[in-house]
């Protein structure tokens, strides 16, 4: 509990900051998500609290709207999500964010973290906005950059670097801390040189769920984007800990939820499952979530004993925390693996996080999901028709280029379709099934269809072909289907009436029986 409760303070101390909240709130949530997470979750070690992940979008939103208690709504509208996505077994959804984006969307919000700590870094404030509006500001007030909170904010941050390179257990972010307030209570201790945390930090800044429905529509896109990013991080989670099972998803999902309405209800920001502590409770080998609880509770009483701490320490020290933070979530190695094994991949990688970087998060983070609902639907719509031959002494028809040069029987084509047919393929598979046709010097007296890999056939792609049904038997070539294998492509050759035209006793189970009943 100790080891966790080191290292967990100082973070959630600095994530709310991140998010644009008092530092002193990042501990009241982390109690009400631990709290619930006990009382609700099956895992005994996914810590759930304060995340560096949204917090950035949490800052964007709560600037943008400017409503006391619009970030306490965003957190329910939140948890409502989740619990949605529990209650109706909607948990693969979060398989959707396929992992090339996941990693450039993790990239850009790190270099967002990183880039909106420069400017307290440089002794000015901290002004939320693009990665490239933020650097354009930071460059003009160079000039008049104080030495002393830079220093302080690098030396942190390499110390952090440093230490989790040496030994990750020993929790150098709150040693740090300590030493650096230490320092500057008594070298400065007007705060004139190093500036202190937002003096608010002793009210903790809750306030309760703002209850407008205009409001709450103008936040519903961040509020789902939050979601999304909940769904997804807490999966990788799961999955890393090898707990991936659908009931697992779900009960995760549903205890997330849970500890989003709980820190609404006591009028704070969003949560989220962390990758770093939870790995932290997994190592020490922890029996349970009273450990987090534990963790959050230490960290909320220190407060409330001793509320004069947040006035100790500097803004810069806990900037170089949140740079260690955002060094620690960039995904080097999976950038690495994507560009040694999947230059495609690594491009969209790339295009991902040069959207979440170049736009502000509200923005950029949309189009990344986008993105990534685009890049898993591509297949779908993908046509390629593969000519099959059949393979000496058997009777298996196969895609074998390599035996382009054998001596196939003219009298006989055997195309094979890989793709579902519909409206965005359907005219390609067509002319991939013509182009074929034509390279033959005759046409062939038989052309076999091979369904395996039409999973699903739409109205629009039964019509085209239809269209070409007709055609090629005008012109006298016996057509057949074989190996329709989808009992959903079953199902729609009858109600699309493609049946009608190409006939149902011309639907075989192999290639070879189909050549043998048209031939």
């Amino acid at each position: 509990m100790l080891t966790l409760a080191a290292i967990a303070i100082p973070e959630q101390l600095a994530t709310a900051q991140l998010a644009g909240m008092p530092a002193g709130q990042g501990l009241v949530v982390f109690v009400a998500a631990a709290t619930m997470m006990t009382i609700a979750s099956r895992s005994r070690s996914l810590s759930v609290g304060a995340d560096s992940t949204i917090a950035p979008v949490l800052l964007a939103a709560g600037v943008s709207a400017s409503v006391p208690g619009a970030m306490a709504l965003i957190s329910a509208m939140v948890g409502v999500i989740l619990l949605t996505v529990a209650i109706f077994r909607l948990e693969g959804v979060a398989r959707l964010l396929s992992m090339p984006v996941a990693t450039g969307m993790m990239a850009g919000i790190s270099v967002h973290i990183l880039a909106g700590r420069m400017p307290i870094a440089i002794g000015m404030q901290a002004v939320p906005s693009s990665v490239i509006e933020t650097l354009i500001a930071v460059g003009r007030a160079l000039p008049d950059a104080r030495p002393g909170p830079l220093a302080l904010a690098v030396l942190v941050a390499v110390a952090c670097v440093a230490g989790r390179a040496i030994n990750r257990w020993v929790p150098v972010p709150l040693f740090a801390l300590i030493f650096a307030s230490g320092c500057v209570a008594i070298f400065d201790p007007d705060g004139r040189l190093f500036p202190r945390i937002a003096a608010d930090g002793l009210t903790w800044g809750l306030a309760q769920p703002t209850l407008n429905l205009d409001v709450a529509l103008g936040l519903l896109p961040t509020a789902l984007t939050v979601a999304v990013l909940c769904l997804f991080q807490t999966s990788v989670i799961l999955r890393e800990g090898k707990d991936d099972t659908p009931a697992r998803r779900r009960n995760a999902f549903a205890s997330v939820g849970l500890g989003n309405l709980a820190s609404a209800a006591v009028g704070g920001f969003a949560v989220n499952a962390s990758p770093p502590r939870t790995k932290v409770v997994r190592d020490t080998g922890a029996s349970g979530q009273l450990v987090g609880l534990g963790a959050a509770t230490l960290g909320l009483l220190v407060l409330i004993v001793a509320p004069g701490v947040l006035r100790l320490l500097p803004s810069a020290a806990l900037a170089g925390v949140l740079a260690y933070i955002a060094l620690l979530i960039f995904p080097w190695e999976k950038i690495k693996s994507l560009i040694r094994h999947s230059r495609p991949e690594a491009f969209i990688a790339i295009v991902t996080m040069a959207f979440v970087i170049a736009l502000p998060l509200q923005y950029g983070l949309p189009l990344a999901i986008l993105l990534s609902l685009l890049y898993a639907t591509l297949p779908l719509f993908a046509s390629q028709v593969v000519e099959l031959r059949q393979i000496p002494g058997t009777t298996i028809w196969w895609h074998q280029p390599d035996a382009a040069g054998a001596e196939p029987d003219e009298s006989v084509m055997v195309l094979g379709l890989t793709s579902p047919v519909n409206f965005a393929n359907a005219e390609g598979v067509v002319a991939d099934i013509v182009g074929f046709l034509n390279k033959r010097p005759r046409p062939p007296r038989v052309l076999v269809l091979e369904g395996a890999g039409m999973l699903s056939l739409d109205i629009t792609g039964a019509e085209c072909l239809s269209r070409m049904f007709r055609t090629l038997a005008a012109s006298g070539i016996e057509i057949g289907l074989a190996r329709v294998e989808s009992d959903r492509a079953r199902d729609q050759l009858g109600s699309s009436g493609l049946l009608d035209v190409l006939g149902e006793n011309r639907v075989f189970n192999s290639v070879d029986q189909a050549i043998r009943a048209l031939s």
